[in-house]
């Protein structure tokens, strides 16, 4: 789970964050002991927030499978292309007028 989702639990729906040990089940059958975190707070309110969760985490993948950040990135490395290409043309320019001095 995102800590920003977990942060956003603790905070939207006031729940107290809780360490404590507990068997995890792990995929091959066996299990081992591992710290997790506890939300804890009132039944209806920790089923909101559990509903809350699975919503933020679904959204979370949606946005990762459409690959949401890189096409933002690939927009602006697009728009600011040209002036890059501008500023490295400068500076070949520079280093050529340097060496024939």
């Amino acid at each position: 789970m995102p800590l920003s989702v977990i942060q956003d639990l603790v905070d939207r729906f006031e729940l107290e964050p809780v360490r404590r040990n507990a068997k995890v089940g792990l995929l091959d059958g066996e299990s081992e002991e591992r710290e997790i975190l506890v939300l804890r707070g009132d039944f209806d309110t920790v089923k909101a927030a559990e509903k809350y969760m699975f919503e933020a985490l679904d959204q979370r993948i949606a946005r990762w499978e459409r690959n949401e950040r890189s096409d933002r990135y690939r927009e602006m490395y697009d728009r600011n292309a040209d002036e890059r290409r501008r500023m490295v043309k400068e500076r070949i320019a520079e280093k050529k007028e340097e060496l024939s001095l």
